[in-house]
């Protein structure tokens, strides 16, 4: 089953995790038997993104049959029965956040070099002083990624706007946006799934 995980978080939040072991082929006939219009599969030539994209309607579809996706002027998706979803997909993976009383935020990435890179630009200087392993770089990479879409406004500095910090080793993470005087305080959990991370809040 290309569903790995279905999980309910908490009263309110579930999160949904599909493994994309299909065929394009396959994906796609899936989604047109679910009921949904071929007309409406995004046009792209990344096979890859294409797949994502499917996997995270059929995800969407197996805990909500009747809600359908669009986006806001910033390009944070919405769900047409008002829950509260966040979306992610790397690799093999699509992964959603759906909260019924709150904003959420998910993010998912494959532990690699590249994210070593980049560091300096999405981690403070108190940060850089105490992550080390290329691990702990990709987590904190993923908590301020699943920040940023729950603030979803877009133009947040990474490394001056949102911070992390481990709350309880090795999975729970405290993190904090802070625009101006106001700072907003928000709780994350971590998974490890093979090499890749998983982190959203709740």
């Amino acid at each position: 089953m290309p569903l790995l995980n279905k999980k309910n978080i908490t009263d309110s939040l579930t999160v949904g995790i599909w493994h994309i072991s299909e065929s394009q082929a396959e994906l796609k006939n899936n989604y047109i038997n679910k009921g949904f219009d071929e007309i409406d599969i995004v046009e792209t030539k990344s096979e890859s993104r294409l797949k994502q994209w499917l996997s995270v309607r059929l995800l969407l579809n197996e805990i909500y049959s009747d809600a359908s996706i669009t986006y806001d002027k910033f390009g944070k998706p919405m769900l047409s029965n008002g829950v509260e979803i966040s979306i992610s997909h790397a690799g093999d993976y699509a992964v959603i956040a759906l909260n019924s009383t709150k904003k959420c935020g998910i993010d998912i990435e494959q532990i690699s070099s590249k994210v070593e890179r980049i560091k300096e630009k999405f981690l403070s200087l108190d940060e850089l002083e105490k992550v080390t392993s290329l691990e702990e770089l990709t987590l904190f990479w993923c908590a301020k990624e699943a920040l940023y879409k729950l603030y979803g406004k877009k133009e947040l500095i990474f490394n001056e706007q949102l911070f992390v910090d481990v709350k309880n080793k090795p999975n729970n993470l405290l993190g904090r946006i802070k625009i101006g005087e106001n700072e907003d305080v928000h709780e994350l959990v971590a998974e490890k799934i093979g090499d890749y991370l998983l982190v959203y809040t709740i």
